[in-house]
């Protein structure tokens, strides 16, 4: 999304104070700050979108892109998926 520069920390921690959010990140190059938002449904994504980000003025402009699949997730691995035994 693209955050008016005088409000970009206020609205990526506002952002990230929102149950929804998983990640919220300040970027650099055509947008400013990117943000995971974790919805059960498009309704639920809806009701986000347009109800709790559009009460924010400074947003510019905003693009979404649902997950259709997660092929690799993010995070630390186990110690099986590099072949070793986990500890005990």
């Amino acid at each position: 999304m693209t955050v008016r520069p005088s409000e970009l920390l206020h609205v990526a921690r506002t952002l990230a104070g929102h149950p929804e959010i998983s990640f919220a990140s300040v970027t650099t190059g055509p947008t400013n700050l990117l943000a995971t938002a974790i919805c059960r449904d498009n309704a639920d994504l809806y009701r986000y979108l347009t109800e709790r980000v559009s009460a924010l003025d400074a947003v510019q402009t905003l693009e979404t892109a649902p997950v259709l699949r997660t092929v690799k997730p993010t995070g630390a691995l186990p110690p099986q998926a590099y072949g070793r035994p986990a500890s005990s």
